[in-house]
């Protein structure tokens, strides 16, 4: 990680909002936590500059528009807008010359943290959305500087559960996955019930593509857009709940197991189920049969 580095132009005003917390051994061990906070009111040339920092940042455009330059790339900030950026990273934003920059943001973090940030960019190569009329961003955020203001026992719980709802917003949005069910193409549905159906076969993302008369890239990115997962690590989770099937209810060998799910090679099956349950298949069959 770069050494540490922070410079900022404080050009808010006086009725601004910023609250810094210090998140007690429990918040930073089992929560996401709150590290600063606030509510900022801002004109040229205000600006903020950081690097090497461990946080993760939430910053949503109330009203006028503000810059970001982040990852070698540079974005203009407009009401409704929010950015998520790891401060790990050199970023640098600012107030625009033509009015007052209103925004709302939150310093956060979390032992899974980086879990959603990873989802997130895995979803969106802008570390920048347009949230919708009805988001709840902005009404979370002011709860966390309200729940800051007047600190009582259940504060760091509540917080937790505000940051929890932003992130899964956040990354909702950058996957598209508020559409309903319905919205889901033909053919990724006709994807997921060949996977579903047919998973002991000899499936790959080549022979599915051309199954459905769709381009292997296109059915990779809108797969996973829709379903959370790509088509290949859907295959395998399919698989490894069979074989979770299998071994539960099931006096089979760990070899035919594999066969059974479509695996050919007993020791790939063994790597993929360890990798994904932090067993191997006849420990985890030896405490399910305990229990």
């Amino acid at each position: 990680m770069p050494a540490s580095y922070v410079n900022v132009s404080p050009d808010w005003t006086a009725d601004s909002v910023r609250l810094i917390a210090t998140p007690s051994e429990f918040a930073q061990a089992a929560l996401y936590f709150v590290q600063e906070v606030g509510h900022f009111y801002a004109s040229a040339p205000y600006f903020t500059e950081r690097e090497g920092i461990d946080s993760y940042l939430i910053v949503y455009t109330v009203a006028g528009s503000g810059r970001l330059a982040y990852r070698d790339k540079s974005y203009k900030l407009t009401p409704g807008q929010v950015f998520f950026i790891d401060c790990k990273t050199y970023q640098h934003y600012a107030a625009c010359e033509d009015g007052p920059w209103e925004l709302l943001w939150v310093h956060l973090n979390g032992s899974h943290a980086r879990h959603y940030y990873e989802a997130f960019t895995g979803f969106s190569p802008s570390p920048v959305l347009a949230l919708g009329d009805g988001s709840a961003m902005p009404g979370r955020i002011r709860s966390l500087i309200d729940l800051h203001r007047f600190h009582f026992a259940h504060t760091e719980l509540l917080c937790s559960n505000l940051l929890t709802d932003a992130l899964t917003e956040l990354v909702t949005a950058a996957s598209g996955s508020g559409q309903s069910s319905g919205d889901i193409p033909s053919y990724v549905r006709q994807a997921v019930r060949a996977i579903d159906t047919r998973y002991w076969e000899r499936l790959t993302l080549d022979a599915l593509a051309s199954e459905l008369a769709v381009s292997r890239f296109n059915l990779s990115r809108t797969f996973k857009r829709y379903i959370g997962l790509a088509p290949v690590e859907y295959l395998i989770q399919v698989r490894m709940n069979h074989a979770k099937e299998y071994l539960k209810y099931a006096e089979l060998p760990v070899a035919d197991i594999a066969e059974r799910i479509g695996i050919d090679h007993v020791s790939h099956f063994i790597n993929l189920f360890r990798d994904r349950t932090g067993l191997t298949p006849l420990a985890y069959r030896k405490q399910w049969k305990s229990r």
